[in-house]
């Protein structure tokens, strides 16, 4: 018979992030420049933070446009952003599973590959590390890339697992690191995963022609929140 003592809550893998530790000492020799970049995220948090709660929308989806283009950099410092707000429980995941680039940007060791996660019976949430210097944020970063990135994006056990994963945190934003909309098939494969898109433009060698190609592809994927203009500043 139950005996009335609730279940032992899961144990969560709990990482350091190098990054975060090493921004934290910038901010303190360098506090001008980390607060220009800080407040640009911070602006950028509340107007998708806005716009998705008054849609009730949860996934986001950061989608460079061209390989390069800074997609990684802008999905990071938007997670981190959105971990500062108080309350509020943020998933960065890393989708661009032929090249992923989240745990070398943070500094933290990379989780198992998602695909022998899958054949094994596992959930996404066992990949799912906490950040010790940011309480509020958990991260899905694989550590290495996966063969056939576009087939495994696509397969139903993925989106299945994704689903389980946003169940058992419904109020949590998640922000999607994908690969290059311009580059591959697998930013493709990720975006149906997505409620939303932010793309992410290089702002220095991006053209008119890339944006025009972008839209027709887009077409019938979620809908996009607005685009980010990237490297288009010294």
């Amino acid at each position: 018979m139950p005996d009335g003592r609730a279940a032992p809550e899961k144990a969560r893998n709990r990482v350091s992030s190098k990054f975060i530790r090493r921004e934290a000492a910038l901010t303190a020799s360098d506090a001008r420049h980390a607060g220009i970049v800080a407040q640009r995220f911070s602006l950028l948090r509340t107007r998708i933070l806005r716009e998705m709660r008054s849609r009730g929308w949860s996934r986001l989806a950061v989608v460079p446009v061209t390989p390069g283009a800074g997609g990684t950099f802008v999905a990071v410092n938007l997670a981190l952003a959105l971990a500062r707000q108080p309350h509020m429980q943020v998933g960065l995941i890393d989708l661009d599973l032929g090249k992923p680039g989240i745990a070398g940007r943070l500094g933290l060791p990379g989780c198992a590959g998602i695909a022998a996660a899958l054949r094994e019976g596992g959930d996404l949430d066992s990949l799912m590390a906490e950040i010790e210097e940011a309480p509020n944020l958990s991260v899905l970063a694989p550590e290495r890339a996966e063969p056939g990135a576009a087939e495994l994006l696509q397969d139903e056990a993925l989106a299945q697992a994704m689903r389980r994963l946003h169940e058992a945190a419904p109020t949590r934003i998640a922000v999607i690191d994908t690969a290059a909309l311009l580059g591959e098939d697998a930013a493709l494969a990720a975006l149906p995963l997505a409620d939303a898109l932010l793309l992410v433009a290089d702002g220095r060698r991006g053209t008119a022609a890339d944006m025009a190609e972008c839209e027709r592809l887009l077409a019938g994927m979620p809908p996009v929140m607005g685009v980010v203009l990237n490297k288009s500043e010294d």
